[in-house]
């Protein structure tokens, strides 16, 4: 099972922001249907993961994720998807 974690004061940002708290976005990792992709926008800040899937309230969202030398996964950011996020979900293909 996949270690997760983040900043407490990032994720209240976050809520704020966007309306997704991490424990939501954490389980839309978990969607057995997922995409993912490079997050190329912050690659030169480290290697950051963009994964589109459904969360346990049955949103789509867009989880920003980067894993740490220990193998955690460190929660970076979530929102809800937009619609060409939405559109790579429902064809398979980022």
């Amino acid at each position: 099972m996949d270690q997760f974690d983040w900043d407490k004061r990032k994720q209240q940002v976050n809520r704020e922001k966007h309306g997704v708290n991490f424990q939501e976005a954490r389980s839309a990792l978990n969607d057995p249907h997922r995409v993912s992709r490079l997050d190329l926008d912050h690659a030169y800040i480290e290697e950051r993961v963009l994964t589109v899937g459904y969360s346990t309230r049955a949103r789509l969202l867009a989880v920003v994720t980067a894993e740490t030398v220990e193998g955690i996964i460190r929660i970076i950011s979530a929102r809800r998807a937009t619609k060409r996020e939405r559109h790579a979900y429902e064809t398979g293909s980022f």
